[in-house]
């Protein structure tokens, strides 16, 4: 019986910061990122840069590969469709006045990435990866 409720108690703080600090709907994630470049961070650092021209489209780019895609929304994640690759890429994001916090799947409970603004506009024109 105590382990049921231990682990209720532990849920609690969870469920609480998602209510506390809702994700952003469809709407307001367009209007922050749409004809913005960002840089995107994990613990490591910099791994990615993606801009999201109008439209809800994106193009992503990394040391190993760049695509283009669409984003959408999947009740309440941003979810990710690029070109050549099935698999939906689905996050919450969540506006930090200035920079997005994001989490794969919504799960509070993996690591986060950090978009952060940045200068330069990503295209695939010209691509050979590193």
């Amino acid at each position: 019986m105590r382990l049921p409720l231990a682990f209720a108690v532990w849920l609690l703080p969870v469920a609480v910061l998602a209510q506390a600090d809702p994700s952003l709907t469809a709407e307001g994630f367009e209007a922050l990122v749409q004809g913005r470049t960002f840089d995107t961070h994990n613990g490591s650092g910099r791994y990615g840069v993606e801009t999201f021209p109008p439209g809800r489209r994106a193009i992503w780019r990394d040391a190993a590969q760049c695509m283009e895609g669409r984003w959408r929304a999947q009740g309440n994640l941003i979810c990710f469709d690029y070109q050549g690759d099935p698999t939906p890429y689905c996050w919450t994001y969540h506006d930090r006045g200035g920079w997005l916090e994001a989490w794969l799947d919504g799960d509070r409970g993996s690591e986060p990435i950090m978009l952060y603004p940045a200068e330069e506009v990503v295209t695939c024109e010209g691509y050979f990866g590193v």
